[in-house]
């Protein structure tokens, strides 16, 4: 198994690092820091000299200083992480720290193109206060990486993955999207919630795909549990924060699609916040052919 773990050198995104080991424990592979330097500069960072923001002009020598500065903090994250490894008496994880100039959305997008990994992991907040997971730019990195993607959320503390719940609009990638949920959190042997919200008058055919969903498992071999429900709420957005909370939810997933993927998905019941506030890791998949 190949992960691509996406870093801004915050140390928040020391979080990422228990998932990135506990994936590849068992099966073990190869962990890939990534990291763009350029993106300290674009977010307004005050870690550099002068508290250079976007506006400002970068002379050759700052970005020689950006360049070496941010050399040697992927050093001193690929050891820790290296350390952390060892100190687990885990032989069968290699680490590969991979550091570019660019503009981080369209590096890591390249760099999944040519790696090929089984997994992007990244956390939901980047240096200066930005959030990652705000605006557009949620939408574009989902849509845009051809593998799937686990976001983790800044202050998130670590624990098993193994309550998830999918949110589905009964579409042809959803079996095939289960199946990849199982493969990758196989170490956790998950419980997967697989829910619609419907209203009332649309009781009749919901059920109905609902059901045809949940025939599809019944002779399938996989780790872990399935679970399948309707959830009758004229109020999405509540009513998910409520079931998670009831079934003690350490994941959701769910496919994003090129376009309107929010509003197309649960028909403006739901919107990126309200998965945003549920303050859980994300794991997203590219709408992708059978």
């Amino acid at each position: 198994m190949k992960i691509i773990l996406s870093t801004d050198f915050s140390e928040e995104n020391k979080v990422l690092l228990p998932y990135a080991i506990d994936f590849l424990r068992n099966s073990g592979g190869e962990i890939i820091i990534f990291h763009a330097y350029m993106d300290n500069v674009f977010v307004g960072s005050n870690c550099y000299p002068g508290n250079m923001d976007t506006d400002n002009y970068f002379t050759t020598e700052l970005l020689i200083e950006l360049e070496k500065n941010s050399q040697q903090t992927m050093l001193e994250k690929t050891n820790y992480l290296v350390n952390l490894i060892n100190e687990e008496g885990l032989d069968n994880i290699k680490v590969r720290p991979v550091l570019v100039s660019g503009d981080p959305e369209d590096e890591l997008i390249e760099l999944s193109k040519r790696e090929n990994p089984d997994l992007i992991l990244m956390g939901t907040r980047g240096k200066g206060g930005k959030r990652f997971l705000e605006g557009s730019l949620v939408k574009s990195v989902m849509t845009k990486c051809d593998v799937p993607m686990l976001f983790i959320p800044e202050g998130y503390s670590w624990r098993k993955s193994n309550e998830v719940v999918y949110a589905t609009d009964f579409n042809e990638f959803d079996i095939a999207t289960i199946d990849r949920i199982f493969r990758i959190l196989k170490p956790y042997k998950p419980h997967i919630h697989v829910i619609h919200f419907v209203e009332e008058s649309d009781r009749p055919k919901e059920a109905a795909l609902m059901e045809e969903l949940e025939q599809a498992f019944l002779e399938k071999d996989f780790e872990g549990d399935i679970h399948f429900q309707l959830i009758y709420t004229d109020n999405a957005p509540q009513a998910l924060k409520i079931f998670c909370e009831r079934n003690d939810i350490s994941l959701s997933s769910f496919i994003a699609y090129h376009k309107g993927f929010f509003d197309f998905m649960f028909k403006e019941k739901l919107n990126k916040d309200d998965f945003l506030n549920l303050n859980i890791p994300m794991l997203t998949f590219k709408e992708f052919s059978k």
